[in-house]
């Protein structure tokens, strides 16, 4: 016994052996008595035998069981594929009359639906996104600007650059306005189709309720819904933003989960694509897989998981044609997949 300030300390230690289930267990009590005012506190610590190795470890890092979902929820079947040839690829578009372009080195090549090779157009850089417009024109997004191409392959025009930190991830069409992501900016441009910037979207303004993106990695998508508006895939914060004309928040959703539901990793969803149903298709990164969702954000569907996709895939761009079948660029497979409810 210890005598300290006044108050009697009593101190011991000692180690016992239990055994439950063929299981063994060692627990070291420790015993400490102070008596203040007639009170008693005691404490004691229990250690795991750690001579079981085969028991699973609680804290590993293992998301395979976020890799697998409810078959319920499985609704679509993928019914094509079109092999490319390109030693990499970026994007994939598909226009009004359901012509498929897949952007890759340094070329984009355009198909029609039975997968036939149409036309290939040849350009200086690689080309990072596209978009077609209803009249043919194809608007294809390099690293710091954008260059305008008709229907038979022959550039039109080539807009200003947007500055040495710019980096044009998504183009989205809109009547006569264009839309650009830009992940070094950290912006979406809307241009009108004369190239002329019109407005600065997303940028943090406590005023418009506006957040301000984050954009951890360059993937950074835009697109327009039926109704003309604009969303955007703010991927630091795993939501998808939806804007007014005047670069206000409409609405939003989404939420960080690596359950099927929501989204994971640093950044997602990398891609999304509008149904003209209202309805939004995602694809993201990490674990690589492709979704579907109602127009409130609620998940209805799985159209692709993680195992139809090699360990590592990125970049799953989307489109969607005037049937609403799902176009998946995958670009580890390196082909156009092509899926339907």
């Amino acid at each position: 016994m210890h005598r300290c300030q006044g108050k009697d300390i009593i101190g011991g230690v000692y180690t016992v052996e239990q055994s439950k289930g063929g299981n063994s267990r060692l627990l070291t009590i420790i015993i400490i008595v102070i008596s203040t005012a007639g009170v008693l506190y005691f404490g004691y610590k229990a250690v795991q035998d750690n001579t079981r190795k085969d028991e699973e470890n609680p804290f590993e890092y293992n998301i395979e069981r976020f890799k697998k979902s409810d078959s319920s929820l499985h609704h679509y079947t993928e019914v094509k594929r079109i092999e490319l040839e390109f030693l990499k690829s970026y994007a994939i578009a598909v226009d009004a009359a359901d012509n498929i372009f897949v952007s890759g080195d340094r070329s984009v090549v355009q198909f029609d639906q039975s997968g036939s090779l149409k036309n290939t157009i040849d350009t200086a850089e690689p080309v990072r996104c596209l978009a077609a417009d209803k009249n043919g024109d194809l608007y294809l997004g390099m690293m710091d600007h954008i260059e305008v191409y008709s229907p038979d392959g022959s550039r039109k025009t080539v807009w200003e650059p947007l500055g040495e930190k710019a980096i044009i991830t998504s183009l989205a069409l809109s009547g006569n306005e264009v839309y650009a992501a830009d992940a070094g900016n950290r912006v979406v441009w809307k241009y009108g189709k004369s190239g002329k910037i019109l407005a600065k979207i997303g940028e943090k303004n406590a005023e418009k309720g506006t957040p301000g993106y984050v954009i951890p990695s360059p993937y950074f998508d835009v697109c327009v819904d039926s109704d003309g508006f604009l969303w955007a895939a703010n991927t630091g914060r795993h939501s998808l933003e939806n804007y007014n004309s005047e670069g206000s928040i409409r609405s939003f959703w989404g939420e960080y989960s690596m359950a099927v539901e929501g989204f994971s990793g640093c950044c997602n969803p990398s891609h999304f694509v509008i149904l003209d149903d209202g309805s939004f298709v995602t694809s993201e990164k990490g674990i690589a897989r492709v979704k579907v969702y109602n127009r409130i954000g609620k998940l209805i569907s799985v159209v692709a998981g993680p195992d139809k996709f090699y360990e590592g895939t990125v970049g799953l761009d989307l489109a969607k044609d005037s049937q609403n079948r799902i176009y998946v660029l995958d670009p580890k497979l390196n082909a156009v997949r092509i899926f339907e409810k």
